[in-house]
This record gives C-alpha cells, sequence and structure tokens, in this order.
C-alpha cells in the first residue's frame, strides 16, 4: 500500500490529523458537488455515470457518519476536564456559526433585493429566528431553513446537542453496536412514517421530510459512534480485520449502487439499512487506521478541510453560474456529447475552490480561533496561539 504523503492542516495538530477521515470529507464535498451540478442544471450526464445523479448524494450519509466519528476522536479525551461538555458546545457553535450565518445574512440580503425589485415576499421573522437558533431541523419544510442545502446543519445541530449525553452512555464497542442496530430499526420506522405523513397530510409540499429529518438519519451517526468503538478495540481482533474491514466497506458500496432508477442491488428496508450502516462504518475504521492513497492525499484532504465552505457555497455557485454552465455545455456538446458534463464539473469546481479558500480563511479559521480563545478566557488562561 502507498503511503500517503504528510498533510498540515490550518486547524487539526498534526499529532491529532486522521487523513484518511480528512480525506473522505472531501470525497463526502465531491460527491455532493457533482450530484448538484446535475440536478440543479439538468445537464445530462454521459451514458454509464447514472450512480452520479443517484448515488452521490450519499455524500450527505457519509458527512454524518464522519462527523460522528471524529466528534468522539476529539471530544472523549477531553472528558477528564470539569467542563469539557460545555468546552464541547463552544466549540461547535464556533465552527458553525460564523460561516452559517455570513451565508444566512447574503440570503437574507439577496432575499430584500428580489422583494425591492420584483415584490416577492420576505421570510417572516419567526423563520428568521428558527434558522438564527439553529432549529429549523424540527419543521417539516426544508424551505424553513433557506440557507441552500443548510439542512443537514440542522440535523447535524440536533445532534451536537445529544452527542455528550451519547458519548457518556456508550462506552463499548458492545453498546455501541446495540445502539447502532436499535438506530436502524428506529430510523427505518421514522421513515416510513414521516413518509406515510408526507403523502397523506402535506401533500402540498414538494419535499418529502422523510429524508430531511433527524431520526431517519440517526443510524448515520450511529454508524460513525460504532466505528469509533470498534477501532479502539482493533489491535485485540488481529490482522485477519486489515483485509476484512476494507471487504464490508467495498462490498456495502457496491450493494447500495442503483443499478437503474430507483433500483438497488438490497432494497431501501432494515436490512438494506443494516448494510449501509456496517458498511460506513467499515470505510471510517478503514480510513482511520490504514489510509489509502485513494482517500488520503493532498486534494482530497485539502477539500476536507475546507468541506464545510465547499458544501455552503456549492448551491450558490451553481446557481449563480447556471447560464453559463448550460451555455458552455451546449458548446461543447457537438464535439464532446455528453461528456461535456465533465469540463462543467471541472469550471465550478474551480469557481468554488476558489470561493471556498476565500471562506475558509477569513472566516472558518478565524471563528475556529475564536472559539479557542472563548474557552481559554473561560479557564483563566491566556489564549495559546492556534
Amino acid at each position: 500500500m502507498m503511503k500517503a504523503k504528510p498533510f498540515h492542516s490550518e486547524i487539526i495538530s498534526d499529532a491529532r490529523l486522521l487523513q484518511g477521515i480528512l480525506g473522505l470529507r472531501g470525497i463526502a464535498a465531491f460527491a455532493i458537488v457533482l450530484y448538484h451540478l446535475r440536478h440543479l442544471t439538468e445537464i445530462p450526464l454521459p451514458a454509464g455515470f447514472y450512480f452520479i445523479e443517484s448515488d452521490f448524494a450519499e455524500g450527505v450519509h457519509l458527512f454524518f457518519a464522519l462527523s460522528a466519528f471524529s466528534l468522539m476522536y476529539s471530544t472523549e479525551h477531553t472528558m477528564h476536564r470539569p467542563d469539557w461538555a460545555r468546552e464541547y458546545l463552544i466549540k461547535r457553535f464556533f465552527r458553525i456559526a460564523p460561516l452559517f450565518y455570513t451565508i444566512l445574512a447574503f440570503m437574507l440580503a439577496w432575499l430584500v433585493r428580489n422583494a425591492v425589485l420584483s415584490d416577492s415576499a420576505l421570510p417572516d421573522i419567526s423563520t428568521i429566528f428558527i434558522n438564527v437558533f439553529f432549529v429549523f431541523g424540527f419543521f417539516p419544510d426544508p424551505e424553513v431553513g433557506f440557507v441552500k442545502a443548510g439542512w443537514t446543519v440542522g440535523v447535524e445541530m440536533i445532534f451536537y446537542v445529544l452527542f455528550p449525553i451519547l458519548l457518556m452512555a456508550i462506552k463499548t464497542k458492545k453498546e455501541a453496536l446495540i445502539f447502532m442496530l436499535v438506530s436502524v430499526l428506529i430510523s427505518y420506522a421514522s421513515r416510513v412514517e414521516l413518509h406515510n405523513l408526507y403523502l397523506n397530510t402535506l401533500p402540498h409540499s414538494k419535499w418529502d421530510w422523510s429524508y430531511f429529518a433527524f431520526l431517519p438519519n440517526l443510524f448515520f451517526f450511529a454508524a460513525g459512534i460504532y466505528a469509533y468503538r470498534f477501532e479502539q478495540s482493533r489491535k485485540l481482533l488481529g490482522k485477519p480485520l486489515h483485509v476484512l474491514v476494507p471487504l464490508v466497506a467495498v462490498l456495502a458500496v457496491v450493494l447500495s449502487l442503483h443499478i437503474g432508477p430507483g433500483k438497488t442491488l438490497i432494497n431501501l428496508g432494515p436490512f438494506g439499512s443494516l448494510i449501509q450502516t456496517f458498511g460506513l462504518a467499515a470505510l471510517c475504521v478503514w480510513q482511520s487506521t490504514r489510509p489509502s492513497l485513494w482517500s488520503a492525499n493532498r486534494f482530497f484532504e485539502y477539500m476536507g478541510e475546507r468541506s464545510f465552505s465547499i458544501y455552503l457555497l456549492h448551491p450558490l455557485v451553481i446557481y449563480f453560474s447556471s447560464g453559463l454552465i448550460v451555455n458552455l455545455y451546449t458548446k461543447l456538446e457537438s464535439s464532446m456529447g455528453a461528456y461535456a458534463y465533465f469540463v462543467c464539473a471541472a469550471l465550478v469546481m474551480g469557481e468554488l475552490l476558489v470561493m471556498a479558500e476565500i471562506t475558509y480563511r477569513i472566516i472558518e479559521v478565524p471563528g475556529i480561533k475564536l472559539g479557542r480563545k472563548v474557552i481559554e478566557t473561560m479557564r483563566g488562561k491566556v489564549p495559546q496561539p492556534g
């Protein structure tokens, strides 16, 4: 196996950096951008690339599993501190809020601009407060959260609040496994019920809340928790895991791929969810312990460190570039066919990486450092750089 080149993070010490996990974040972000480029512009994909418009949405679920794994890894070793839970919540707020509020302010300004020019409606004050306080994940309409693609932040925020309780309660691999299995049942049952609610009582909505709500997504977070507890015990289980864990991850991915519209090799019932869960857990264990070059490389690690900016910015970049994207595709289609999609994707990624680098440098990193200063001040210590 080729050894990954060292990557220096601006916000994670070299001793605590998991290159494979960071690279998976970059892969998840990349997949989501390609997915939304297809659906937001409706430019066709080449034959044989149907999986981009169907399976690359799973990048969001990979984010959820990685989030849980990373929080277990970054928080458990701080639990000896008296105020560890409060410090954890402060870190989470300053990690998410600065960039989210910046995008939120931009969206509000854009909505005001549209209201002035076209007399369109403005969000009411209650909707604005719902977004400011990150509680839009409790409402059965993703458009209540008017940061584009920001519904995942609503789901993540609920998990962030619950996480300290889960961290204290789930101490062993067995407990994590039980929690994961129970989560699969809870997620499947809630998905069925919320889908029926959508069909029977919310037919006017174009959004099916069974996809966007917290409980249907709980088992993805549970996969990350189980992966962390499993990874802690890996030395007790021997070298066969070096083959078995990657095999489970690859097999789960293959079984989950769509082989046609709406068709996968596994059904979407509890058993299929269980395969997804073990697959995500295996992927996290694999890349945290034996990172591969396809994940732990400088490109995907770079994207992984900026994945939050990439995720929140990409719908805006695609939206404001849609005219250019469609025109470019139309001009290239005569010579390249549907492969012009990938030229458009390169254009979008170029724009997006420039924008993400700016917001990462001037918003994300200063926000993280401000959170650290707040914590150090509360401890009564002089804040340390970095």
